[in-house]
């Protein structure tokens, strides 16, 4: 780990050259805190009416600190990670239970939710954010309304809207950062007459590689990221209301970002062969692998949102229809370096094609009182309908220079299912001198998966809130889910020569199974029981209760065709949280305290290749989610900060994963034990100081951010344990409301702190690593203009 004092300096020097301006005294004069309207219950709603945990990242605050996807999002949201080293296979985690999709059929455990459609594979996650109004994180279960997969919680993002008025406006944005860093960012709308009106938005988003591969000769990473939104608004009545969107994504990655981290002797000796600077340091962005790796991931959605007001009818004083119409097509195409390392081992090559319909239909009004006890009450209830057909194949290919890694150390170990083994002292020697042998044994070899699945879910749900009283509301909700899961997993091992085995399928277990179709069909409730108390019109308690569930499936990438399926989860939450506004509306505190409880929690275990999905018997989360706003005393000057603590455990897990060292399918009693991706401690400051100039505005603000140490891989491994990381943040803006332009400069990770944000096991290398590590410091310079 490096650090530069000189970075900090700048950081602070930020702030206090804007604070020690002489030209910058602001006027000193009372502020208020802006509402914040969400949309977390499916109508429009002030942020601190809301009883549940929430946050929200409006679209400015994300273009004024260059956050540009939901991993940068999640740092300034509390008991959050996202990560996405590859964009396929997102892993999202709140309060330490989400989703590691390193095994296809592991479905999210938290949802994603865009302008009112769920989408339902880990993969959208990784898109890029643009052109937003804002984004909400709600956490905890949220089936009652937003349905299965949202057992951990919902990220639900909103889209800037068409224009209200008639007339055009929009945002025009580019962002130069380091290492190849560019961004162009777009969004104009236009409203032709009071009924009609569209917006278009575009994204355009590239960056070279950081980390360079030795082997290759090349940065792995490079990435490229397209994006268009078209939106079109029509208002036929007063009282009706369609919007179309249609959008497409487009990404491409050279593949993939890891590297190799201790190396024992026996294995540094055999791959100095293939490449000399071999090494195992994972903090400087250097890797060795010998495959031309490439990603190509691409989303092409429809969505069509009709509403229609009845105004007054049958004693409601509001009642009106929404309905919400879905499609989207997934395809994703990679081929990585299994191994990485700079021998010719094993090869993966992925294509993966998922499509999903979905249709919501859904009434929402109020009453004056209910049967003419207590006071107003909402109402919102409907249908839903899912249904997603995905297909895999992958072929892990043998490379050609499986006739020497025989021969070494690591290969007894995994054959043998042993870490015990007597090793080769020549095994690096004959590597040198043994020819590509592959080819000639086996033209073809390689060990193929064949995936279908076929879902279909239905699902009833309806929620009311009731004013008992002018200060005590109850909100019960409930949803009624059916779903049916067709499934059919084949394995197969793939050779040309049927005198010899399949090389590919002997060095990986695999067996050759194909057990035809796998129905399973599962009907679950997921209630939800909420008490607030109005003690004014700015403080406000709450309590829940709420039940969740994910649904079970079948194993994707089983190399044997044994316990294939697994069964759903199940979750159940409580919570009990304040809302606050203090100092005449200048001081906002919120806080909430939870505990949930799961079920049957769906993990994945190191199978010494790849993972398999299993259950955990049961587990826990317990912590507190706090989030300030306070406009100071000092006019120029206000703080945001958040703070996250959860203490994740397992209550019952007898038979979980062990380190590898402890040998192939070893096991160890986790029960007690921490969960992996649940840091105990984040937390995140940020202050801004804002001063008037004349016709200019300068902002300067900074952002800390601080995560606990956390374990990334479930059995708990030390090698896989991520210390503590802080990192600072900062950028210097100045602009132009009368004429609408911006220019920003800043920093990201000023103090150059080298980490890691992930550490798994390797194929084929026993007691080797892959970690993929952390951008190190970066500085940009944006502009924008708005009208």
């Amino acid at each position: 780990m490096t650090t530069h004092s000189n970075s900090r300096t700048t950081a602070l020097g930020i702030l206090a050259l804007a604070l020690l301006s002489p030209n910058a005294e602001a006027e000193n004069r009372p502020r208020v805190l802006e509402e914040v309207v969400v949309t977390a219950q499916k109508s429009q709603q002030s942020l601190q009416d809301v009883p549940i945990s929430i946050s929200a990242l409006s679209g400015d605050f994300m273009q004024d600190n260059a956050i540009g996807d939901l991993v940068a999002v999640s740092a300034y949201v509390p008991n959050v990670r996202v990560e996405f080293t590859s964009p396929s296979s997102p892993q999202v985690f709140i309060r330490g239970f989400g989703t590691n999709s390193f095994n296809p059929s592991f479905e999210p455990a938290v949802g994603l939710v865009q302008d009112e459609v769920f989408y339902g594979r880990p993969s959208y996650f990784s898109e890029s954010m643009y052109d937003l109004a804002r984004v909400e994180v709600l956490r905890g279960p949220q089936g009652t309304l937003f349905g299965k997969n949202t057992i951990a919680g919902v990220f639900n993002v909103s889209s800037q809207t068409v224009p209200a008025e008639e007339g055009s406006e929009g945002e025009l944005s580019y962002r130069d950062e380091e290492y190849g860093e560019q961004r162009l960012e777009a969004g104009v709308g236009y409203r032709f007459s009071p009924s009609l009106g569209l917006r278009l938005s575009a994204m355009k988003w590239q960056r070279d590689g950081r980390l360079e591969n030795t082997k290759l000769e090349r940065k792995e990473d490079d990435r490229d990221q397209d994006a268009l939104r078209a939106k079109l608004n029509w208002q036929p009545s007063d009282r009706s209301e369609l919007e179309f969107i249609a959008q497409q994504s487009v990404t491409r990655v050279n593949f993939w970002p890891r590297q190799l981290m201790k190396l024992d002797d026996d294995t540094r000796d055999y791959l100095q062969n293939f490449d000399p600077e071999i090494e195992d340091d994972p903090f400087n962005f250097q890797t060795s692998f010998n495959e031309d790796g490439k990603l190509y991931q691409r989303s092409d959605s429809l969505a069509m949102r009709g509403s229609y007001d009845f105004g007054e009818v049958a004693g409601l004083s509001r009642l009106d229809t929404t309905a919400v119409i879905g499609l989207s097509w997934l395809d994703v195409e990679q081929r990585q370096d299994l191994d990485v390392s700079p021998a010719d081992l094993l090869t993966l090559d992925e294509v993966d094609d998922y499509r999903q319909q979905t249709f919501e239909w859904r009434f929402s009004g109020a009453a004056d009182s209910l049967f003419g006890l207590g006071g107003n009450v909402e109402f919102i209830g409907g249908l839903y309908y899912f249904q997603s057909d995905f297909r895999i194949i992958a072929d892990i290919i043998a490379g050609q220079d499986i006739a020497s890694y025989v021969l070494t150390k690591d290969a007894q170990q995994l054959l043998s299912g042993s870490s015990n083994v007597p090793g080769n002292p020549l095994a690096g020697t004959l590597a040198a001198i043994l020819p590509q042998l592959t080819n000639l044994l086996q033209e073809t070899d390689y060990y193929r998966f064949d995936y279908r699945q076929d879902t279909a879910a239905t699902a009833l749900f309806g929620q009311v809130s009731w004013d008992i009283s002018e200060k005590w509301v109850l909100t019960p909700g409930l949803r009624l889910n059916r779903e049916t899961k067709k499934s059919t997993p084949t394995g197969q091992g793939v050779c040309s020569n049927p005198l010899l085995p399949c090389i590919t399928a002997t060095l990986t277990g695999g067996q050759d199974y194909a057990p035809g179709e796998i129905e399973r069909t599962e009907t679950q409730l997921s209630p939800k029981l909420t008490l607030s108390y109005f003690l004014n019109d700015d403080i406000s308690f709450f309590t829940s209760l709420s039940r969740g569930f994910k649904s079970g499936g079948v194993n994707a990438i089983s190399f044997t065709g044994e316990q294939l399926e697994f069964e759903p989860e199940e979750a159940q939450s409580f919570e009990l949280g304040l809302r606050s506004r203090w100092l005449e509306n200048s001081l906002q505190l919120n806080i909430t305290a939870y505990r949930m409880d799961f079920d049957d929690l769906q993990v994945l275990a190191f199978n010494g290749l790849l993972f398999d999905v299993t259950n955990a018997a049961a587990a826990f989360s317990e912590g507190i989610e706090s989030e300030i706003q306070w406009l100071t005393p000092y006019t120029p000057l206000s703080i945001n900060a958040s703070l996250g603590y959860l203490r994740a455990r397992y209550k019952e897990y007898e038979n979980g994963p062990a380190p590898i060292s402890d040998g192939i399918g070893a096991k160890q009693d986790l029960s007690g034990k921490r969960l992996a991706f649940a840091p105990e401690l984040t937390a995140t400051i940020s202050p801004t100081l804002e001063y008037q100039l004349g016709s200019l505005l300068l902002r300067a603000s900074m952002n800390i951010q601080h995560q606990g140490e956390h374990y990334t891989d479930t059995d708990l491994d030390d090698n896989t344990r991520i210390p503590d990381t802080t990192t600072v943040a900062a950028n210097l803006t100045l602009r132009s409301d009368e004429q609408g332009w911006a220019l920003t400069v800043g920093g990201k990770n000023l103090s150059d702190e080298r980490s890691l944000n992930q550490v798994i096991d390797t194929a084929m290398f026993p007691g080797t690593y892959n970690p993929s590590q952390n951008p190190g410091r970066s500085v940009f310079a944006s502009m924008s203009y708005q009208w």
